[in-house]
């Protein structure tokens, strides 16, 4: 399976790697007051069983995979689940209709980078030296949103409707499984 995820054949998370989701800070191009960060832990053994928290170590989220689902909650519970079967499917309450996982995070036919479609506008995961990056796209310069490392958000993203998306996306992204 790892060989058909060019997110793991470029060296993100796979058994034998240790992650590279919290690793390095990040030097972003606008000021860090505008920066949240978000930092996934408590890998119970990894990020399919984990917790995000982020500002003042505040917990946002609980990841919890059993058999073959990944339920993503909040504090008051959950909105979104992962199915891992043949072809993975994606749905978070509010934010992803559901949907295969990989038509929410189309490859590009150069498999250069991932297109994410949320309430209507699209964005583009690149993946990049520092993290996998998250841009605007349309006829204005591409701005960049987020960065998958730790995930990293700007507050013009959280306005955007783009924090849970992002959560769900670090997921996809990181899980060495082929989500096509």
């Amino acid at each position: 399976m790892l060989g058909s995820n060019p997110y793991a054949q470029a060296g993100w998370y796979n058994p034998r790697n240790p992650l590279s989701i919290n690793s390095g800070p990040w030097q972003p191009n606008f000021s860090l007051k505008s920066i949240l960060t978000f930092e996934f832990s408590s890998f119970s053994p990894d990020i399919f069983n984990c917790v995000v928290t982020g500002p003042k170590q505040r917990k946002f989220f609980e990841i919890k995979t059993a058999s073959s689902n990944t339920v993503i909650s909040k504090p008051e519970g959950p909105f979104a689940i992962l199915h891992w079967a043949q072809r993975p499917t994606v749905e978070a309450s509010r934010f992803i209709p559901f949907q295969r996982a990989g038509d929410f995070l189309k490859l590009a036919s150069d498999r250069s980078h991932r297109t994410m479609i949320v309430s209507g506008k699209n964005y583009t995961w690149v993946p990049g030296s520092n993290g996998i990056n998250l841009y605007t796209t349309g006829p204005n310069h591409p701005q960049q949103y987020a960065r998958l490392s730790l995930l990293e958000i700007t507050s013009e993203a959280f306005q955007a409707g783009l924090f849970e998306p992002c959560v769900v996306s670090t997921i996809l992204l990181f899980c060495a499984k082929n989500i096509d």
